[in-house]
């Protein structure tokens, strides 16, 4: 993958200070561990408020492949198995500078078919199997035991509803020649999820935190950072961390007025505690690189976008899982005239 971004790099370099082309934002991504998505989140986000009056409507998917397993004579962490989520999101720009949103999450949980995939791809880059090759392909488990007694216990599911969040951003500053974009954020989650079946912690959450935006030309970069608080699953309570502090730094290139490449990292504080094995509270980090479309050309801004990304874990050890591939479409439906929405996104509105 490194050599991958290298030649992306070097290829698209030569054109950042050729014409200015607006940006898209961040990849809209999370920490896929099964256990970290029972908690409150908020998706990454760029600065700019929606305008008044415009609706985003969107459905993000993430199919990832987990394998996190280790064990010591206390604690056996076991969690192998393919995780599909779906989010239908809705977001409405509600005027001076307000927009709010909610998500509805669905949830599936099995054995999948990629375990032979993802092996094959690790020896091809020499990167390691973490004990994969050790266990049959295609079995599911998901379990947390202590002293040999069963904390928590998952099965297979269908797709089951999670956890709903409300939210809104207050943009505080419009980017400037020289001062970013600058908005902060708010989440509440509802416990909607039934937490036996893996799709909620059983207790509500909120979070806090800001994001900001700076663009040259071509080249856009993103920041958030959040401080989430939530109430856990209380079959593993104290295991589980009650706050945690999230960040996404995520760099954008323009290569067309329709088309970005995006960089971007994910991570933060562990959100679980108490094992003593890296695998359950180490630290989150992951590493994705994606496109973005919007569609943006002419006079006439198309309503249509779209993304796709794909999420390696960066360390060794540690709760980020090893495979995730993002996919996003969405559609916004613009008030009066779709030509005032040409230009520099609706940053200036």
């Amino acid at each position: 993958m490194l050599r991958l971004v290298l030649i992306l790099l070097l290829f698209l370099s030569p054109s950042v200070y050729a014409r200015d082309y607006a940006g898209q934002g961040p990849l809209i991504t999370r920490t896929q561990h099964p256990v970290y998505l029972q908690m409150v989140n908020l998706n990454p986000d760029r600065a700019m408020a929606l305008p008044t009056g415009l609706l985003e409507v969107r459905v993000d998917s993430a199919y990832s492949n987990i394998f996190e397993r280790q064990a010591d004579k206390t604690y056996f962490v076991d969690l192998d198995m393919e995780l599909w989520r779906i989010g239908w999101v809705g977001t409405y720009g509600l005027g001076k500078g307000f927009d709010v949103g909610m998500e509805v999450p669905l949830l599936h949980m099995n054995g999948g078919y990629l375990d032979g995939f993802i092996q094959d791809y690790h020896n091809a880059f020499g990167f390691p199997n973490g004990g994969r090759d050790q266990v049959p392909n295609g079995i599911f488990e998901y379990f947390v035991r202590e002293n040999g007694r069963t904390r928590y216990q998952v099965g297979s599911q269908d797709l089951n509803i999670g956890d709903i969040t409300l939210f809104m951003k207050h943009q505080l500053l419009h980017e400037t020649d020289v001062l970013p974009a600058l908005s902060w954020r708010f989440g509440f989650k509802f416990p909607s999820g039934d937490p036996d079946k893996g799709m909620g912690s059983g207790n509500p959450g909120f979070g806090f935190g800001v994001a900001a935006e700076k663009s040259y030309k071509k080249l856009h970069g993103y920041l958030n950072a959040n401080y989430l608080v939530d109430g856990g699953n209380e079959a593993i309570e104290n295991l589980m961390e009650t706050g945690s502090f999230v960040f996404t730094v995520a760099g954008e290139w323009s290569f067309s007025d329709r088309i970005s490449l995006l960089l971007q990292l994910d991570g933060g504080t562990p959100r679980l505690k108490g094992t003593g094995l890296e695998e359950w509270d180490g630290v989150p980090m992951d590493f994705i690189v994606g496109v973005k479309g919007d569609a943006f050309w002419g006079k006439t801004a198309n309503p249509f976008f779209w993304e796709f990304g794909f999420a390696e874990d960066i360390l060794a050890e540690g709760p980020s899982v090893d495979f995730t591939i993002y996919i996003t479409i969405g559609v916004r439906f613009f008030p009066g005239k779709v030509e005032l929405y040409k230009g520099n996104m609706w940053g200036k509105l």
